[in-house]
């Protein structure tokens, strides 16, 4: 803690308005001395072993892979998974390590992630083969036979209700089917759904997070999202996440999907459902047209071609927008002169120091600060196996100063506050 001339101040019985001001500054010097140590890691993509490693270089982990770090916060941004080879391994880790360090009276906060967000709504472009052999168990198989009996159970109910030709089901379109769901998929599925072990871990984590006048999340806020708080930020993406959950209950008791189908299964279900009511719809407005009356839509199927038209319109909605805080990317790809316009008004809105972000990988495996030391872009590619000449790092905010960790590197200090820029000239 700060030390403060407090006792002198009471001997000389200061009263008044110097007093109160001394008592503050000593106050606050205690406070800021007092701040826990920071440390922000970006994205890992499973590379576990690359995330362990500079846990260590940092100070929160022992030799044995256990909490060390004392009091410290450790803020992941995202992206914990896909692309490398570890998706169960690394989601495992996080979930023991923040019951650790808890325990230990630290904090691990970890963020959502644009991938994260996209296992759970099934968008798996990203899935590596090898994550799906990691949820495989002896009752894969059975599991596949029964799903694909399920799904020509569907196609053939559809193709009757829609008055359609029926899907093929024939055993070309059996492997066709396998081939594209392998064993472990639909164990994955089931982990990231809303009761799933995973699924339910991912719904509690934040989307960003306010530590020590900085503001820590995935993508970035961009200016569309000037003047919305962090606590509103963090309410809309977990709003999205609700209303897919509540609207993948609905297609299923509907019959319109199946509870494992992914994200394009589902689009292109709910595309042949509004088809069908479109024409059933243009034939029903025709009938009134040739009897005199005026066709009124029945709020029932209006409701539902709501429903169907708002969940198809993805890219608009917080969670996966271009300009949303998982995928944004201006921060990377702004000019100078953009930045520099932009980013103070982010930050005067929020009244903070800076913004820290993950998402875009800096292609030379170093963390980048841009718009006069406002953004720090901390994706320095850990995962080097697809990201070539990456490498792991973390960013740490200690004392006021902040630093770059590299493995078997010295701390790079990227930012300090002027009165020890002049103290360490002196």
């Amino acid at each position: 803690m700060a030390r403060f001339p407090f006792m002198f101040l009471l001997s000389r019985r200061r009263r008044g308005a110097s007093f109160a001001l001394a008592l503050g500054l000593w106050l606050a010097a205690a406070t800021a001395s007092a701040a826990p140590r920071v440390v922000a890691v970006g994205d890992v993509h499973g590379d576990l072993p690359a995330f362990r490693a500079i846990l260590v270089e940092a100070g929160l982990l022992d030799a044995s892979g256990t909490w060390s770090g004392g009091d410290a916060v450790l803020v992941q941004l995202g992206d914990l998974i896909d692309r490398g080879p570890k998706m169960r391994g690394t989601l495992d880790f996080a979930m023991v390590l923040e019951a650790q360090a808890a325990a230990r009276g630290g904090r691990l906060v970890a963020l959502l992630g644009n991938h994260e967000v996209m296992n759970m709504t099934g968008d798996l472009r990203y899935v590596a083969p090898e994550n799906y052999a990691e949820f495989a168990d002896a009752g894969s198989e059975k599991r596949r036979a029964d799903a694909w009996n399920a799904v020509v159970e569907l196609r053939k109910s559809r193709a009757r209700k829609l008055g359609l030709p029926e899907a093929p089901t024939g055993a070309a379109a059996r492997e066709a089917w396998l081939a594209e769901h392998p064993p472990g998929y639909l164990e994955q599925r089931e982990a990231f759904g809303p009761g799933g072990v995973y699924g339910r871990w991912l719904r509690l984590r934040s989307a960003c997070v306010l530590e020590q006048g900085s503001v820590f999340l995935h993508g970035g806020l961009s200016p569309a999202l000037v003047g919305v708080s962090v606590e509103e930020v963090d309410r809309r993406v977990h709003e999205d996440l609700a209303t897919f959950d509540a609207d993948r209950t609905l297609f299923v008791a509907q019959g319109l999907i199946l509870p494992f189908f992914d994200l394009q299964e589902t689009f292109r279900a709910l595309r042949e459902e509004l088809e069908a009511l479109e024409a059933a719809e243009a034939a029903l407005r025709a009938a009134a047209d040739r009897a005199g009356k005026t066709y009124a839509p029945a709020a029932l199927v209006a409701e539902r071609r709501s429903v169907y038209q708002h969940f198809l319109e993805w890219e608009k909605w917080t969670i996966n927008s271009p300009d949303g805080p998982l995928w944004f990317r201006g921060y990377s790809r702004w000019s100078d002169a953009e930045g520099n316009r932009e980013v103070p008004r982010l930050l005067a809105a929020l009244h903070v120091e800076r913004l820290v972000v993950g998402h875009t990988v800096q292609q030379d495996g170093r963390i980048h600060v841009r718009f006069g030391d406002a953004v720090y872009m901390i994706d320095s590619g850990m995962l080097s196996t697809h990201f070539p000449g990456g490498r792991a790092s973390a960013l740490e905010i200690a004392d006021g100063v902040v630093s770059a960790i590299y493995p078997g590197e010295p701390r790079k200090v990227l930012w300090e506050p002027p009165a020890k820029k002049v103290a360490a000239l002196r």
